[in-house]
């Protein structure tokens, strides 16, 4: 493994615990990497706003220089306060992909910051945007949507009910867009450009380090990208399998385990 500069980990299924914390194995990790000038941070389909206020609750503000969200579509530099944002989705074609799917039992939206607009608003679904640190409030996303631009658009559903989703999505094709899977109740749609992989160059361009000297972890489709472009790719234990495919390492241990502990003490800082 080459010498290590940067580590980026993707949150839910990864870095985070079932329970969405982080274990005292992660934390001491990343506390070391710091003292040994790595620079680390979060690669996340999460707005930077909602991640950067869960930095102290986690206890790992110290910890992180970075934040990548919306799945490579924006980056935050702790250290400087500067976001970058890129490539971003039309609010027509937003409308077009809800229009789409709009006769099924899903809902949309949409994150402006920590705020999350949606179509239909319901306690499940508050619910599940608190879990993130996002406030959730009901509109027109028709006329919301119209002569502006956001990062991407999520179709929120019940897990059981993702297959017909996915198998819907291969029924629509557009050149501008592109949709995956982020969690087993969620789908989105961003800027074909925009991925983890695309959000990973550009840290690596903005911090002068080279994509062979990084390490990424995570455990989804939405992490294949960044798994496939790092020097080193970690996948969970419990990640899926594409994501399984295209890493150099599946870890023995899940993310309730703290594979992402594991693998930088034994990999990592002992080759220091």
């Amino acid at each position: 493994m080459h010498t290590v500069t940067l580590v980026a980990t993707d949150l839910d299924g990864t870095f985070l615990n079932s329970q969405k914390q982080v274990s005292d194995l992660n934390r001491k990790a990343i506390s070391l990497l710091k003292n040994e000038g790595i620079l680390f941070g979060i690669a996340s389909g999460r707005p930077i706003e909602t991640v950067r206020a869960m930095l102290d609750e986690w206890q790992i503000a110290d910890s992180v220089s970075f934040i990548m969200g919306m799945n490579g579509g924006a980056i935050y530099d702790i250290r400087r306060r500067t976001k970058e944002e890129y490539h971003l989705l039309d609010g027509k074609i937003v409308l077009d992909i809800i229009h789409f799917y709009q006769d099924m039992d899903v809902i949309f939206f949409v994150l402006v910051g920590d705020i999350r607009y949606t179509n239909k608003s319901t306690p499940e679904t508050r619910a599940h945007a608190k879990m993130f640190g996002e406030t959730e409030i009901e509109i027109d996303l028709e006329t919301f949507l119209k002569e502006r631009t956001v990062n991407k658009l999520i179709i929120y559903c019940d897990p059981a009910y993702m297959p017909k989703v996915i198998e819907r999505s291969k029924s629509f094709r557009r050149f501008d867009c592109v949709g995956f899977t982020t969690a087993p109740d969620l789908f989105e749609y961003c800027d074909p450009v925009i991925n983890k992989g695309y959000g990973i160059q550009k840290l690596c361009k903005h911090f002068g380090v080279n994509l062979e000297n990084c390490v990424a972890f995570g455990d989804e489709a939405n992490d294949i990208q960044m798994l496939e472009k790092v020097g080193m790719g970690v996948c969970m234990k419990n990640g899926c399998d594409a994501a399984k495919a295209v890493a150099n390492v599946v870890s023995e241990y899940t993310n309730d385990e703290s594979a992402l502990g594991h693998f930088l003490m034994d990999h990592v800082l002992m080759t220091k």
